[in-house]
């Protein structure tokens, strides 16, 4: 694990990156996050899953499929599907970190 801050934590730097969100972790979170998602990176929901303490969206942007998920015990994060959303995760996790960094 590396972390670069304490706003996200970057999991592993490759494919399988998660990029936790730790300064937006609840539930109502979520919804900020795709809000922003849809408002920064016009991300294209692809499906939705919402069951009592968890939810997984896989979301989709610059022809790159990736996942938002919340788990009540872990909060929110964003996760690579496949090596080619490397990048885009990982731009969306640093973007993330500088925007939360200075609030």
């Amino acid at each position: 694990m590396n972390a670069k801050s304490k706003s996200v934590l970057f999991v592993k730097e490759k494919y399988p990156l998660e990029v936790f969100i730790l300064e937006i972790s609840d539930w109502s979170g979520f919804d900020k996050l795709i809000q922003f998602l849809k408002n920064e990176y016009a991300i294209e929901v692809i499906e939705n899953y919402d069951g009592p303490g968890s939810r997984r969206w896989v979301l989709k942007s610059e022809g790159r499929k990736f996942e938002l998920w919340h788990e009540d015990s872990f909060g929110n994060s964003l996760v690579a599907l496949d090596p080619k959303s490397v990048d885009i995760v990982s731009r969306i996790g640093e973007d993330l970190n500088a925007r939360l960094s200075k609030s």
